[in-house]
């Protein structure tokens, strides 16, 4: 329940928050991303998976700058012996994004940084010929900062191509990534 909650608030404050923002500034583009994840997990050695996540860019009066929610979700799991363990992190945040002035109206490269909520949960499951069978699931809630830049390259009037490489900081769980996806503008 207390996760249930958590996610509501967490939700709650970033819709808020991007709705103050809608009411002063436009929507400047929506989309998503997917890519490589590498966790960086205390006490547990992890391979890389996949993440995946939706933004959104919001104008802000100063050129060049908007104001990026987006929610993000990563899994991880390995089998070895008779042990099942698994992590997964669902990010709910926002960035302020710069984006270089460029003579071309097609590629124009960007630095972000922000904070996010990670709704973090690990869980391991197995067999022990003395303990016999168990399971273990424990989720956490953790404030978490993210840099990242890329770029986005114009395919079309509306569609643009996105790339991008970040690093999360999160207690126990930092990670960095790279994705690429597409965004649209409004």
């Amino acid at each position: 329940m207390k996760k249930l909650l958590s996610a509501v608030a967490v939700i709650a404050v970033v819709g808020f928050a991007a709705s103050s923002v809608w009411a002063v500034t436009p929507v400047r583009s929506v989309g998503f991303e997917a890519g490589y994840v590498s966790p960086d997990l205390t006490g547990v050695e992890s391979s890389g998976t996949w993440v995946g996540g939706v933004f959104a860019d919001f104008g802000l009066p100063a050129a060049n700058l908007t104001v990026n929610p987006f929610i993000n979700y990563w899994s991880w799991s390995e089998s070895a012996n008779s042990f099942d363990t698994s992590f997964r992190d669902v990010s709910v945040g926002a960035n302020l994004k710069y984006a270089f002035p460029t003579a071309s109206v097609k590629f124009q490269p960007f630095i972000a940084g922000g904070l996010g909520i990670h709704l973090l949960n690990a869980s391991v499951e197995g067999s022990d010929p003395l303990l016999g069978s168990y399971s273990l699931d424990q989720g956490d809630t953790k404030i978490g900062f993210q840099g990242g830049a890329g770029f986005k390259v114009g395919v079309s009037q509306n569609a643009n191509l996105i790339t991008s490489g970040w690093y999360n900081v999160v207690d126990n769980a930092n990670n960095w990534s790279l994705r690429a996806g597409m965004a649209w503008s409004l």
